[in-house]
């Protein structure tokens, strides 16, 4: 395992990190001792960033991880993020003022049973009131509740906003070989402000397996919407995206491997945090972040994805 620093926190943090979304069982069902198996592979393969949020199975995912990192916690950094809590049934927070904020991240400390939470970020993506969150992080910096405050987002403008004091230490941007809007601002952005840049999607929520035709159907809470119309068409279209890169893949290096490394290159990235719900997906996650493609590989990619320019 590769290690990268955080932005401005210093922190040496895995090139490939955990997403702990799917922990949740939002991606389709997981036990509890698969969960507690996975975060322990993830682990034991280099993996010291795991991030998570309030909102991850209404509190499940926090809670498993805080049970696998129980006695594990020495040399790790638990990221976390507050907004969406009940959002998908309709039944959100309203986060009107810091003490809606502070409730929540003691909310999330007892889940995790921890004191501190390394990173809390904003889960909203565009706050109306960017300031609360900004008093609340640094009011739960004061109190030794957080050690740094970061932004979920993909609009430039929300971080402009979350670091107008310059404290903002990182940012988790949507990026991808599919989606590589990012690389236009908010990239930029946080490589010239020296912000660290967590992605999610980096395996386009599956799509860059390798794992799916056109025949997959979905019954997971997050990609049942793939099942219908436009959704579905969409997703056709990416699975014939991802046909244009497979002669990249041989026997030393799978299309996981591609897109995780693809997104490793970029000046900005410190580490994807990829979903993993089992032991053998964490461990080759882990293991992609020991290779890297070479310039023509790169340039190939960029004539079929071509890159997106700074505005």
């Amino acid at each position: 395992m590769r290690y990268r620093t955080l932005g401005k926190t210093g922190w040496k943090v895995s090139a490939v990190s955990m997403g702990c979304w799917a922990l949740g069982g939002q991606w389709g069902e997981i036990s509890e001792s698969d969960a507690i198996a996975t975060v322990h592979a993830a682990q034991d393969a280099g993996v010291n960033l795991f991030d998570t949020a309030d909102s991850y199975g209404l509190g499940v995912s926090e809670e498993r991880l805080g049970k696998a990192l129980k006695g594990r916690r020495e040399g790790v950094y638990i990221a976390t993020k507050v907004g969406n809590w009940a959002r998908r049934v309709n039944d959100a927070p309203l986060l009107n003022s810091i003490y809606s904020v502070i409730n929540c991240c003691h909310a999330s400390l007892h889940r995790l049973g921890i004191d501190t939470i390394d990173l809390y970020q904003c889960h909203i993506g565009s706050p109306e009131r960017p300031e609360i969150f900004i008093e609340a992080f640094e009011l739960l910096k004061q109190q030794g509740k957080i050690r740094q405050y970061a932004i979920s987002t993909n609009s430039v403008e929300a971080v402009r906003a979350m670091n107008a004091n310059g404290a903002c230490a990182a940012c988790q941007i949507n990026y991808s070989i599919l989606a590589r809007s990012a690389e236009a601002d908010i990239l930029p952005y946080c490589l010239e402000n020296n912000i660290g840049v967590l992605l999610r999607g980096p395996l386009a929520q599956g799509v860059l397996t390798g794992k799916f035709t056109p025949e997959t159907r979905f019954t997971d809470s997050v990609r049942e919407k793939w099942n219908e119309g436009q959704a579905r068409e969409n997703f056709l279209q990416n699975l014939q995206k991802v046909e244009r890169i497979k002669p990249l893949v041989n026997e030393k290096r799978s299309l996981v491997d591609i897109a995780l490394q693809f997104v490793l290159a970029h000046p900005a990235v410190t580490c994807p945090i990829p979903g993993m719900k089992s032991p053998a997906q964490a461990r080759q996650n882990a293991a992609a972040a020991d290779g890297e493609l070479s310039a023509e590989e790169l340039s190939l990619i960029d004539s079929i994805f071509p890159p997106q320019r700074k505005r």
